[in-house]
């Protein structure tokens, strides 16, 4: 059955039905901490594709492997639709981010999905810095969504005394460049 929904209050096709799947297939409600593309093109409104939904984690923990099977890559639900969930084994974002999550499409009962708010989003995309990740950072920029005043005391404040090796240099050279870039003098 489709859903009647207001423009602009739920992802694009195919995430809505996917994730409308998804939930009809969810035992009980679980709470996604989200990332990346899907993120910046369907909450923040960059006009880019992306075939997965990165998450950072699942809550509950336990329902983690049960949306894995359900939609993650392989998954009936990714052959069905041609996107998948992602779980993020490994990412660098800022200490405090879980006070600061934005509850985005509120339209299901059990998936709960929780978007990174622009800032912190913008320094989960430091460590790989790809093409695509720094266009969407300029995206974030110039929508007037990120500011580069907060950007830099937060990477100052919650990323860069928790990194190690040589990971603290290229994080703060790769900031640089995205700020020279984003907000020239």
């Amino acid at each position: 059955m489709p859903l009647d929904l207001p423009a602009g209050r739920h992802p694009s096709e195919p995430w809505l039905s996917f994730l409308t799947d998804l939930d009809a297939a969810l035992d009980d409600p679980a709470d996604f901490h989200c990332i990346g593309g899907f993120v910046v093109s369907q909450h923040y409104g960059f006009a880019r594709e992306t075939a997965d939904l990165d998450v950072l984690t699942v809550i509950p923990p336990e329902a983690a492997e049960r949306v894995a099977a359900l939609s993650g890559k392989g998954s009936p639900l990714q052959k069905k639709y041609r996107v998948y969930i992602d779980h993020v084994g490994v990412a660098n974002y800022p200490d405090e981010y879980e006070t600061r999550l934005v509850r985005v499409f509120p339209i299901w009962p059990k998936v709960r999905l929780w978007s990174l708010e622009p800032h912190d989003l913008a320094l989960t995309k430091l460590e790989r810095s790809n093409d695509r990740d720094i266009r969407d950072v300029m995206y974030l920029a110039h929508a007037g969504l990120i500011v580069r005043e907060a950007l830099i005391s937060r990477f100052e404040r919650e990323l860069e005394p928790y990194l190690t090796g040589r990971t603290p240099t290229w994080h703060r050279t790769t900031l640089q460049m995205w700020v020279e870039a984003c907000w020239p003098e």
